[in-house]
């Protein structure tokens, strides 16, 4: 008998083969069930019928309005200054206040960030969009005389409110443009 026949012939060969086709077996029947099962495509729902086209609507710019501007820099001088915080809480939208009471928006822990602004000259504004009923500015602030605050650039939106003589502009975004600005040791 040749050395491979009498290896194939002996017990303790064949009980390895066995259990090396059986390993082989699971994992054959392991990769087809993951296969089939697990990444057959599904069945897409079926898409809606063919439609009108939505094409969106693109708004008209227009000037920006002056009671608008007003009310702008008397959010700047009042909340964001953190002077007279009675008078700016009636400039905010509620989205802004969202469920502040007057009493502790005075407080001055308010979702508005505070800027030591220089008021003393008018702010540099350049307009992202203009609306109907509602802008977004972007504005330059800068410190004031002595202090060590860098200038910073600032969203400011605003949305109009109510129709014909209850018409009114009120404040319904404020923050800082880009990263904040860490300051040195």
């Amino acid at each position: 008998m040749s050395a491979i026949a009498s290896r194939l012939a002996s017990p303790r060969f064949q009980r390895k083969l066995f259990w090396l086709g059986g390993a082989l077996l699971v994992a054959g029947v392991t990769t087809a069930i993951v296969t089939l099962v697990w990444t057959s495509p599904k069945v897409a729902a079926p898409l809606p019928p063919p439609g009108k086209v939505q094409i969106p609507v693109k708004e008209k710019t227009v000037p920006i309005d002056p009671a608008a501007k007003v009310i702008g820099e008397r959010f700047i001088r009042t909340a964001v200054a953190r002077k007279n915080l009675a008078a700016s809480w009636v400039l905010t939208a509620p989205a802004l206040r969202e469920d502040f009471t007057l009493k502790r928006w005075k407080s001055g822990n308010i979702p508005v960030v505070p800027y030591p602004a220089d008021l003393s000259r008018p702010a540099p504004v350049k307009i992202e969009y203009s609306y109907k009923d509602r802008l977004l500015l972007l504005i330059l602030l800068n410190p004031k005389a002595g202090d060590t605050t860098k200038p910073q650039l600032f969203h400011l939106g605003l949305h109009a409110f109510g129709k014909g003589k209850n018409r009114h502009w009120l404040v319904d975004y404020w923050a800082p443009f880009g990263a904040p600005k860490i300051p040195n040791g």
